[in-house]
């Protein structure tokens, strides 16, 4: 009787119509997974500007992606293209920029600080206490 089962199996599932399952088809992407991949993206090739010395592009890149790029980005993403773009335009020497973009920062996000370190440097650090002070 045992070796009349594999046989049986096989039979029931022919005679059932039994067939091999297929996976189903990968979920379209969602537009907030979208819009997050083009925002870290963009992000991404700003870093790499700045890192290289070329704050002039790493603005470029941020602002080429426009508001729209960002908006739908997670908050994390949103406020370190923000961040990004204060630095660039203070290491540039486009201060009052620099301080028009900490204000911005401080508008989206009001608990935002910078670290003890970051306040130390001799040119974004005064421009965000200034953007801080316009603030209150």
């Amino acid at each position: 009787m045992k070796s009349c089962l594999p046989a049986l199996a096989f039979t029931l599932c022919v005679i059932a119509g039994c067939t091999t399952p297929t996976p189903p088809p990968d979920p379209a992407p969602q537009p907030e997974r979208l819009s997050q991949q083009v925002a870290r993206t963009t992000l991404e090739r700003a870093q790499q500007a700045y890192d290289e010395g070329d704050y002039a592009k790493a603005i470029s890149t941020l602002r080429s992606g426009g508001v729209s790029v960002f908006e739908g980005a997670e908050p994390a993403t949103r406020l370190d293209a923000m961040k990004l773009e204060a630095f660039s335009y203070c290491v540039a020497n486009q201060v009052p920029e620099c301080r028009a973009q900490f204000r911005k920062i401080l508008d989206a996000f009001p608990s935002f600080d910078l670290s003890v370190a970051e306040r130390k440097h001799p040119v974004w650090g005064p421009a965000f206490e200034a953007a801080k002070r316009m603030k209150r």
